[in-house]
């Protein structure tokens, strides 16, 4: 009978050491690739939202569904926004990025956090001004109030304003609408703030942070997708202007500061 040889116990570790080696190659790569795929699916969405804006304004002589107020938070979108752009063929979790892990697990509460537009006790003022907290800000004007100065960066090539109809002799260098990325003031960081924990009223109601959606680190956005008025889209790394002490200078600050 002959003898059978099997793996030797220092064969076997190097085995295991090999695996691992390869594993420690590989899940980066495919990490990288699953980002990318997640990014190309959040473009979709902001040209969808761009192209489902411009639909409503060729019924309404080039107008946009401009929300009643000012709002809070740079993301929140109007119920009427966001109705006619369901209305459209749009679908909820195309309001919300692949890439924000907070939006996806918790979304019932970003959804319905200052929603009462199915509440038919209050009047249609109340109603309309009632918002989603969305993975997206749209850069629309109100029919209510002012909005603040957008920021103009260093390599910005014409000023920054808020949209209010299509009719517009540069619409393919006007941002309508844009990636989340948000920061909440916090020392001793890259940029002067943590962009993965940004506390608001969702964070008050049930300790749920909310974040930019495309992250290198807490420290550091990725940057974000750009939907602009003409349709096209882009995707922007993020490179704000800083003060001299290093901080990033935000587009505008309303709740957390807003890049994009």
């Amino acid at each position: 009978m002959k003898n059978q040889k099997g793996f030797t116990l220092i064969e076997l570790l190097v085995v295991i050491a090999i695996i691992a080696l390869l594993m420690s190659i590989l899940m980066p790569a495919l990490s990288r690739a699953r980002e990318q795929a997640r990014r190309q699916s959040c473009g979709g969405r902001v040209k969808q939202m761009a192209l489902g804006l411009n639909i409503y304004a060729q019924d309404y002589d080039g107008k946009l569904p401009l929300p009643e107020t000012t709002g809070n938070w740079l993301q929140d979108v109007a119920v009427n926004t966001v109705h006619f752009l369901l209305a459209s063929g749009m679908t909820r979790e195309m309001f919300y990025c692949p890439s924000n892990h907070n939006h996806q697990k918790w979304n019932d509460l970003f959804w319905e956090f200052a929603n009462d537009s199915w509440n038919q006790t209050l009047n249609r003022f109340e109603r309309e001004s009632s918002f989603i907290v969305s993975g997206y800000c749209f850069i629309l004007d109100a029919q209510r109030g002012s909005r603040s100065r957008i920021h103009k960066y260093s390599w910005d090539s014409t000023e920054k304003i808020w949209i209010k109809s299509t009719m517009d002799k540069q619409p393919a260098l006007r941002e309508l609408v844009v990636d989340s990325i948000m920061g909440a003031t916090r020392n001793n960081t890259k940029y002067g703030f943590n962009f993965e924990q940004v506390a608001g009223g969702i964070y008050g109601q049930s300790q749920v942070y909310d974040r930019t959606s495309h992250l290198v680190s807490d420290e550091i956005p990725a940057g974000g997708n750009v939907a602009y008025l003409d349709g096209h889209t882009e995707w922007r790394p993020f490179n704000p202007d800083l003060e001299d002490n290093g901080t990033a200078i935000p587009r505008i600050t309303m709740g957390p500061a807003f890049f994009w």
